[in-house]
């Protein structure tokens, strides 16, 4: 009741705040705050400031400063943007709460092809520090991008592709050095041409071992858990309580302090072609991405990864002559990773891009964006010397997309377009829950916008076929029309300060995991079950954004609240309920989620305000300040969702004068209180950061010295939005340096 009274006051304050700024506004301020570029995400190519959806940039010193090992993390400081947080080179974003298959990753407009989206151990397939911007669209952009989007879309805009002649080669480098787990990381990027042609050259190598933590890897949460199930063991075994609890201090002890099993190693290159005419553009990239990271708190070395805990622990006495040597085999595993398990990750990924100016007598322009890219994921387990491969998941496939802007009909502007995707997904292995399937989606879209001297109206649909077939005959294919709709306005209070009201209806289609997953999965450390009965997954969503770019205060504020029917997501399921639905089948002791379709509410507030202190040619000083929160509750059931990002608040300070900028900026996390049945809890945080950038120019070369300070105060970091946060802590306090050339 308290978070909807806040969500009322906050919606308040949309037509209370601008009213009062407007007080202090001075004329003549001119400091832009939101973003003017164009966002390639919208088919109308609209500024940020203009868009009836909530939308973000992140790109310059921003993206670089924010630049991380995974993409999720880069993008995690953003309101309303967390990480999902498995492991270094596992981190997926998460929006206002949605995650998985609800949030659609794109590449220059089109699918990256990766299997993200199936688990939180699988790593997306693209390099953050080679990135140019990043566009993010908060709330339903599935009338754009189709029924995965309807949490919202990550549009990721590298260089691979040239868009524009290059008039004057352009090339970049950098080298970074970080200290919380010994970072290497080297990579150039080169534009150049000639005339009507165009290319570019792009290569990134990353090398980082285990990183710092600064304390025990497993949480206190989990700790204690540990030592009470042990004073209820039998006294008759205490002699061997007793061995076992020496061993246990030595995991701890050896648990400490750095994270076992989190190095990473990262390699991505991409060359592309351009060519240019009157009213045409051509492009064409070839991009291949690999990464071999270790995956902490995911082990097979268990036996009830596999359905044998229950056996293990019958046969005890048997064991107990082995345990000399068990705990040899353990000892190598803490201080040579043995038996730990790592991915191999492969994406190959081929990209054209076409532009057309005025191609006939109905549009204006037109673009067509195709990708065909291949993702393989080898899991694999056992010693670094020795490793075998237990899993493999690859999935394939094309997107393409086709979209006309249509010419002006008196104040009506608007964009058609088709969108094709086809694609093929294939388990192999002990982690195969997941059946072979072909997944097929056609949809048509148009959007068009009214433009007013008030401001503008948009209003728009989709309509989508989704075709799901898998490999199995003992399993039926599925076959879906899915709709939506969305209409909204921005409304122009006075210069450079409007608000935005966006209402969607959508709809989503299960995908082949909700529908048919069945067995074991050590990612979530658990047994996971399918439901082939789900329906179509259905939302009403309104958002509404008050929104300043020039003056003292810029930025954004931005209330949302999203109602859902047959919302699907897993739900804990207890094990005797189990053996009566499926006798004769073994979890092997995991945790069993199955797949449940519920009434669900998303509802929560976004604030991104900059305060600009001083305002000189040669000297700036603002301060950046960012709140948000989320909430979500299981109507059905009167409970709460998994997994949902508590409250944050942060800010952060810069100081810009010449070749100098000086930043410090702090975030705190409140502990997570609304928790999921059979959900840990999990303790607040602060994590202060500080960065220090020099540009130093010499004729027609820059270079940037930077110093960049992570976890300065050394904090236990474990995201509630992460399925390992009682096993893998965040890293600890840590330095990165290098330079960036620009010639």
């Amino acid at each position: 009741m308290r978070s909807k009274i806040h969500l009322s006051l906050f919606f308040l304050s949309l037509t209370i705040f601008p009213a009062l700024s407007a007080q202090d506004e001075e004329d003549d301020l001119e400091i832009i705050d939101l973003q003017q570029i164009n966002i390639t995400a919208s088919p109308l190519a609209l500024k940020q400031e203009d868009l009836v959806f909530p939308a973000d940039i992140l790109s310059g010193e921003n993206l670089r400063r924010a630049g991380e090992s995974s993409l999720g993390a880069t993008l995690n400081e953003l309101p309303g943007l967390h990480n999902s947080s498995y492991a270094p080179g596992a981190g997926r974003p998460i929006i206002r709460g949605f995650d998985g298959d609800r949030v659609r990753i794109l590449q220059n407009s089109t699918d990256v092809f990766d299997a993200s989206f199936t688990s939180p151990d699988h790593g997306v397939a693209i390099e953050p520090v080679l990135i140019e911007r990043v566009e993010i669209i908060r709330g339903p952009a599935s009338l754009l991008y189709g029924n995965a989007a309807i949490g919202g879309i990550v549009n990721v805009i590298d260089k691979s592709i040239p868009r524009n002649r290059v008039t004057a080669p352009t090339s970049e480098a950098e080298l970074r050095y970080g200290t919380v787990a010994g970072e290497k990381t080297g990579g150039f990027s080169v534009q150049s041409g000639r005339s009507n042609f165009a290319w570019s050259l792009n290569y990134l190598k990353r090398e980082a071992g285990d990183y710092e933590i600064p304390g025990f890897a497993e949480s206190e949460y989990m700790r204690e858990h540990e030592e009470e199930e042990e004073h209820h063991e039998d006294e008759e075994e205490h002699e061997g309580e007793e061995h076992h609890e020496e061993e246990e201090d030595h995991h701890e002890d050896e648990a400490s302090g750095i994270l076992l099993n989190s190095a990473v190693e990262t390699e991505n290159a991409s060359i592309g072609f351009g060519w240019f005419t009157e009213n045409a553009s051509y492009g064409i990239a070839f991009n291949q991405y690999d990464s071999f990271y270790g995956v902490p708190g995911h082990t097979h070395a268990e036996g009830d990864a596999h359905g044998h805990g229950e056996e293990e622990h019958e046969e005890g006495e048997e064991h107990e002559g082995e345990e000399e040597e068990e705990g040899e085999d353990h000892h190598e595993d803490e201080e040579g990773h043995g038996g730990s398990v790592v991915i191999d990750l492969e994406n190959t990924r081929v990209s054209f891009r076409a532009e057309w100016l005025a191609p006939n007598d109905l549009f204006e322009s037109s673009e067509l964006n195709i990708a065909y890219a291949d993702s393989r994921y080898h899991e694999l387990e056992g010693t670094p010397g020795d490793r075998e491969i237990g899993t493999t998941l690859e999935r394939s496939g094309v997107d393409l997309r086709l979209t006309g802007v249509h010419r002006p009909i008196g104040d009506l502007t608007g964009a058609l377009g088709v969108h094709i995707k086809d694609e093929y997904f294939l388990a192999e292995g002990e982690e195969a829950y997941i059946p072979g399937n072909d997944l097929s989606n056609y949809a048509l879209f148009a959007v068009e916008r009214y433009n007013t001297d008030w401001g503008a109206a948009e209003f728009g649909g989709r309509i989508e076929n989704q075709s799901l077939s898998p490999d199995s005959s003992d399993l039926s294919g599925e076959d879906d029309t899915i709709f939506n709709l969305s209409g909204g306005w921005v409304v122009n209070l006075q210069e450079n300060n409007t608000i935005a009201v966006n209402l969607a209806y959508n709809e989503r289609a299960p995908n082949a995991a909700e529908r048919y997953a069945f067995g074991p999965h050590a990612g979530t450390q658990s047994f996971e079950i399918g439901n082939p009965d789900l329906g179509i997954e259905q939302s009403n969503s309104l958002n509404a954004s008050w929104r300043k770019s020039a003056g003292s205060v810029t930025g954004e504020v931005s209330l949302f609240f999203s109602e859902f029917k047959n919302f699907i997501f897993q739900e804990h399921l207890d094990h005797e309920v189990f053996e009566e639905l499926y006798p004769g089948e073994d979890t092997g002791g995991l945790e069993i989620l199955q797949v449940e379709a519920v009434d669900a509410e998303f509802y929560g507030f976004e604030v991104d305000l900059r305060f600009n202190l001083i305002d000189q040619a040669d000297d700036n000083l603002y301060f950046n300040l960012t709140y948000d929160q989320t909430r979500a509750t299981n109507k059905t059931e009167a409970s709460n969702l998994p997994r949902i990002p508590p409250r944050r608040i942060g800010g952060r300070l810069v100081y810009e004068s010449g070749p100098w900028i000086i930043g410090l900026g702090a975030r705190h996390t409140v502990s997570a209180k609304h928790l999921a049945p059979e959900e840990t809890p999990t303790e607040g945080y602060t994590v202060v950061n500080a960065d220090i950038t020099h540009r130093i120019e010499s004729g027609n070369i820059a270079y940037d010295l930077f110093l960049y300070g992570r976890n300065l105060t050394d904090e236990e970091i474990r995201p509630h939005t992460s399925f390992t946060k009682d096993r893998v802590p965040l890293p600890g306090f840590g330095i990165s340096t290098g330079l960036r050339i620009h010639f």
